[in-house]
């Protein structure tokens, strides 16, 4: 049967972990007691850590699907280089037809 002290004790030491969690600012109840020793962190670590690899796998497979698509943007872009590449490749090669007829 619990006591007086053993009530009283569970109950400041609650008041005690509530008062820490305020301070805090961000840790709850549940970390304070994982990093206490009251709750086992193995689940919780196990759900980090699987968390973890989920976001870095949908992070890698985003990154890659960034190289293989292009906006409309890019497109545009891209279209009117190559369109400005072709145009000067062209009138050097007329400059170059002129200049070998010529100096035949």
């Amino acid at each position: 049967m619990a006591t007086t002290t053993d009530t009283n004790d569970a109950a400041l030491n609650d008041l005690i972990l509530t008062v820490k969690v305020i301070q805090s600012n961000y840790a709850t109840k549940e970390e304070l007691a994982i990093l206490s020793g009251k709750i086992d962190a193995m689940p919780r670590q196990i759900e980090l850590n699987l968390k973890t690899y989920i976001d870095q796998a949908f992070k890698a497979q985003t990154e890659m699907m960034y190289k293989v698509f292009a906006t409309k943007a890019e497109l545009a872009n891209t279209l009117n280089q190559q369109t400005w590449r072709m145009a000067a490749f062209g009138s050097l090669l007329i400059s170059a037809g002129f200049a070998f007829a010529r100096y035949l």
